[in-house]
């Protein structure tokens, strides 16, 4: 029983509650870890800070600005096409790949892996970019994020930054004066502001206006803005990531706002990322009971794909002779798509980190690990998904236990989505 109503509750209190609802539950584990990851956020106050915007609005040169160092790669076609994150500390790069890879390498070398033109479509399999400088912008521990630009021809960037503006609290989001707010702009934005809690408009290139041409562009700018965003304090801040002009004011702006309302743009950006998860939940609890009301035959045939899978990856294991920290993590992600594409529903897995040249595993332990993935999913899937389950009390008791936790994380939406309103 609850100790209080959940509209009394904090935020800190509901997302405790969603997480306790469900780290037990295989259903929505991949949801669980997320919002894991909001508690650890909301706990350390560790705010990210994300540059996002259309395609070649210069979000790159004004993060470079914003840091005081040129750690970004800048060009005349559309350079950022992976995340890149910034942290404080001694001058260091790192790649992170989707498979759990890390590697080091030299500044001089990043446009190697997030510029389109050598890394197209992300064939490199980079999941982000993490970088660390002595930039005083970031001494009291914010994270700033450099996205892909939106709405140029490569759809993989689009994909990219629509994902990844979904971890950030507080955004600057770019605006040019070479070009109107347009539809793709707007339509991201409006996708923007049901994540992050705070919002500075940073509007480029002013070095190649006159005063009045700004003043038209920022008078019309700034209606379109409060419109779309609801709210009359909308402010625009003129800058020049050539010139440097105006990037002092934007700075402070931002600097003051982390370090005075740290807690209060924690918790609304919590608020609206948590609301998110649970919808995410919720729709994979749908995916869930469709999977399990399948007939026997379509799940006898399901079944039959993923012990084949299964196979597969033990065949392949066995003739591994090397890498095995990389392929186990590898495996991983095969085994999540292929639950995805023949249950519908998300399989969450952690993907471990593998320093680049650093050996973890030898062959003994790595094939071990392997059969305990395999038995270990065959067991979850048919626990879940109740495959072959003629025992009554069980059935009831886990339909009873999927109610149950679809009806208290709705209440916990309801209460979030309510304060928003």
């Amino acid at each position: 029983m609850l100790s209080k109503p959940i509209k009394e509750m904090t935020i800190l209190e509901k997302t405790n509650m969603a997480y306790d609802l469900m780290k037990d539950d295989d259903a929505v584990k991949g949801q669980a870890a997320q919002v894991e990851t909001l508690l650890e956020k909301l706990k350390s106050e560790d705010i990210t800070v994300a540059v996002i915007g259309q395609f070649k609005r210069g979000k790159s040169a004004l993060a470079n600005r914003i840091l005081g160092d040129d750690v970004l790669p800048v060009g005349i076609v559309p350079i950022t096409s992976a995340v890149t994150k910034v942290r404080y500390g001694k001058r260091q790069a790192e790649v992170h790949y989707e498979n759990g890879v890390v590697e080091p390498v030299e500044f001089e070398r990043l446009h190697e892996f997030i510029s389109e033109q050598e890394n197209s479509n992300n064939e490199l399999g980079v999941q982000s970019v993490e970088l660390k400088t002595p930039s005083k912008f970031l001494k009291n521990g914010l994270t700033f994020v450099d996205t892909p630009g939106v709405g140029s021809y490569h759809k993989n960037n689009t994909e990219v930054a629509y994902e990844h503006m979904k971890e950030s609290d507080a955004v600057i989001f770019l605006l040019s004066v070479d070009s109107p707010i347009n539809q793709i702009e707007i339509d991201f934005l409006k996708n923007t502001k049901e994540f992050a809690a705070k919002f500075y408009f940073a509007v480029n290139k002013i070095d190649v206006v006159s005063e009045a041409e700004l003043k038209a562009y920022t008078d019309y700018c700034g209606m379109l803005l409060k419109q779309l965003m609801g709210k009359d304090d909308v402010r625009l801040f003129p800058v020049s990531a050539k010139t440097g002009q105006g990037i002092d004011d934007l700075k402070d702006a931002v600097l003051r706002d982390c370090k005075k309302n740290t807690r209060e743009i924690m918790e609304a950006s919590t608020a609206k990322k948590l609301a998110d998860v649970i919808n995410s939940a919720a729709t994979q609890l749908d995916f869930y009971w469709s999977a399990m009301n399948l007939e026997y035959k379509e799940l006898d045939k399901r079944f039959a794909a993923i012990n084949k899978t299964l196979e597969d990856v033990r065949s392949k294991a066995d003739a591994c002779e090397g890498n095995f920290d990389v392929h186990l993590n590898e495996y991983k992600l095969m085994l999540s798509e292929t639950v995805k594409d023949l249950f519908g529903m998300e399989y969450h897995y952690e993907i471990d980190t593998v320093r680049y040249g650093v050996i973890d595993m030898d062959r003994e332990d790595f094939l071990k690990n392997v059969d305990d993935l395999c038995d270990d999913l065959t067991k979850t899937l048919d626990r879940i998904l109740l495959y072959r389950e003629e025992n009554a009390y069980t059935v009831c008791h886990r339909i009873n236990a999927i109610n149950r936790l679809s009806r208290n994380l709705r209440r916990i939406r309801d209460s979030l989505t309510g304060e928003r309103r």
